[in-house]
């Protein structure tokens, strides 16, 4: 089971691919990571056009995801330029 793990800055204005598709099953735990504020990030698919339309990752919290084969995850902040990491174990 190949385990990855990367960082990205988000920004409110275009959705930024944060987990590429696989031909495998992928256990994806997402982390919002700006302690000095209050920049929550939104996570979804490749339609993920504003905060509006994703699921709520609270700043500092985890929270984990099974990607079926051929799923990608894309992140946008609400507001500001949080960072998100990710780490990804293919099943």
């Amino acid at each position: 089971m190949p385990f990855t793990a990367a960082s990205y800055v988000c920004n409110s204005g275009t959705a930024i691919k944060i987990v590429p598709a696989s031909v495998n099953y992928q256990h994806v735990v997402v982390h919002a990571h700006n302690h000095q504020g209050n920049d929550d990030i939104f996570v979804g698919d490749a339609s993920l056009g504003t905060a509006l339309n994703g699921i709520h990752v609270p700043d500092g919290l985890d929270v984990p995801f099974t990607l079926p084969p051929g799923a990608d995850l894309w992140a946008i902040s609400e507001a500001s330029t949080p960072t998100v990491q990710v780490a990804i174990t293919t099943l």
